[in-house]
């Protein structure tokens, strides 16, 4: 048997679980067991599953979205990840392995709700585009976004790696049904986007204020991004919005979170915190999982946790919906 932890960052629910890929016979029982931990159809569901090993100094983890397909981290999981491990350990900091990097995690100030949050910092990021298109001159740094006219003619949009692939394009009204249209494009055209990409739409609110939403590779749409924020705060400073170290609040569909972009040698690092809330965990034997029509197991809340993250998603709620974002 093994335990799962559901935890979410902005209600982008990751599976976390001390286990490891090399705990499965095969790589086809490996995504066997994502895709029907993740299936929302079956007695669980989620955006995607952490496993980790905290046995090296360095823990290492691993990430795999809902389909069974392997991507560089998570952001959002990664906090939920991060407060496993701090907790685990009794530490106020650590580093974790995921993909080829390493990653900080820090804990962060609890809310007055009382949401405990971690403070996660990221690579550098990469603008560089690594897809064929035809850059634009725009805002106060010339030809770094790009036209894409096979997604969106109108907009341009900026390319972003940060390790994941991402695509940003600044919007001045939000409609979710383009979102989804452009999102499942890039999933389509493989030949353009051979690595795939997370998407995103990036909606100025305020100065110090911004909407951003993302149609994630393996995912599609979630309730939020963690890598696809971070993205979109690099972009707003990059086209000229806001100093890169300036606290940039930032909505989503599942709740808030705050960026900003610590500066050294002449790269940007993204530094993003938000919440990281325990659901339920459950107690699963793994073999069980791999096969069709895996079986239900009692599911263990904690409800404190779901009541104050309720509360601090129903002020985000009330400010979206008062200035027109609706969101499925």
């Amino acid at each position: 048997m093994a335990e799962i932890l559901n935890a979410h960052g902005s209600r982008n629910d990751i599976f976390v679980t001390a286990l490891t890929p090399a705990d499965f016979a095969s790589k086809t029982d490996l995504r066997s067991f994502v895709r029907n931990l993740c299936d929302r159809r079956g007695p669980f569901g989620g955006d995607g599953v952490y496993f980790y090993d905290a046995d090296p100094i360095v823990p290492e983890a691993w990430f795999f979205n809902p389909d069974g397909s392997a991507a560089e981290f998570c952001g959002n999981g990664m906090r939920c990840l991060g407060r496993v491990i701090l907790d685990r350990r009794g530490l106020e900091t650590a580093e974790i392995r995921s993909g080829s990097r390493e990653y900080t995690v820090r804990r962060g100030a609890t809310t007055p709700e009382g949401v405990r949050q971690v403070r996660l910092e990221h690579p550098a990021v990469d603008f560089a585009p690594k897809y064929p298109a035809t850059p634009v001159v725009a805002g106060r740094n010339p030809a770094v976004q790009v036209r894409l006219p096979e997604l969106d003619p109108a907009l341009a949009f900026t390319a972003v790696t940060i390790p994941n692939p991402h695509l940003v394009a600044l919007v001045d009204k939000y409609v979710e049904s383009d979102l989804v249209a452009m999102g499942e494009q890039v999933a389509a055209r493989r030949e353009t986007f051979p690595a795939g990409a997370n998407l995103s739409v990036l909606l100025p609110l305020a100065p110090d204020e911004v909407f951003v939403r993302t149609f994630e590779r393996g995912a599609g749409l979630t309730a939020s991004c963690g890598s696809g924020m971070a993205a979109a705060r690099a972009v707003y400073s990059r086209i000229g919005r806001a100093d890169p170290e300036r606290d940039v609040l930032i909505r989503n569909a599942g709740g808030t979170a705050t960026a900003s972009l610590r500066v050294r040698d002449g790269q940007w690092f993204p530094v993003l915190e938000g919440n990281a809330t325990f659901v339920y965990h459950a107690d699963i034997d793994p073999a069980a999982l791999t096969q069709p029509e895996p079986q239900p197991a009692p599911h263990h809340p904690y409800p404190d946790e779901i009541r104050a993250y309720a509360a601090l998603d129903e002020q985000n709620s009330a400010r979206l919906h008062a200035i027109g974002i609706e969101t499925a």
